[in-house]
């Protein structure tokens, strides 16, 4: 009698706590829909997040004209040393995230808007050649551009397992989660169902 007493009670303990565990779900836009499943840390998730929209935060960003005087120049180096002592000394980021940042704001940037680079399903970016004439310099240059910028963010996912205690693959496997769901005006592999196509969003 107390073993079917135990039985019955760990019976209805499993039943409330699979009630009760939350339904995982990701927002964003209903024609990319991003497979996440239970493996997938949600607080990773939140700090992929967190990362990939600085990241993606200049690809909203119309190229800015360069400095029509040396004044201007100055001033601006003034601002950025400023913002970096009172803002960035609050929190420093890792060399493995300032490299990562560097090359994609420098380089990465506009080969996306252009079309020669996609975010691909590994977590990493892709030359894909998507412009109809492609300028051979400029693929050449894109290509160079896309194996630094894969290796800064080998680097940087290493990093982030080691400090989320999981592991290389979960790190990847949430990264490109994000970079799919955040992608805007520019090709990313994406599943059909069957296979893995290129899609622009």
């Amino acid at each position: 009698m107390k073993n079917l007493a135990i039985f019955v009670c760990a019976a209805i303990s499993l039943a409330v706590l699979l009630a009760c565990t939350p339904e995982v779900k990701i927002t964003g836009d209903a024609e990319k829909p991003i497979a996440i499943n239970a493996e997938i840390n949600i607080h990773i998730y939140q700090h992929a997040e967190e990362v990939v929209d600085d990241l993606y935060a200049g690809l909203d960003d119309e190229p800015e004209p360069e400095p029509d005087s040396a004044f201007v120049r100055v001033m601006e180096r003034f601002v950025a040393a400023l913002s970096i002592s009172s803002c960035e000394a609050a929190e420093q980021k890792s060399q493995a995230y300032q490299e990562m940042k560097k090359l994609f704001a420098d380089t990465m940037v506009k080969y996306m808007r252009t079309g020669y680079v996609g975010e691909n399903k590994d977590g990493y970016v892709t030359y894909i050649g998507k412009p109809d004439k492609c300028d051979p310099k400029v693929a050449a240059a894109a290509q160079e551009a896309v194996k630094k910028l894969n290796a800064a963010r080998k680097a940087f996912y290493e990093e982030e397992a080691k400090s989320q205690n999981t592991t290389v693959a979960e790190i990847q496997k949430t990264y490109a989660a994000v970079y799919a769901a955040k992608a805007k005006g520019i090709w990313v592999e994406v599943s059909n169902g069957k296979t893995y196509e290129w899609k622009k969003f």
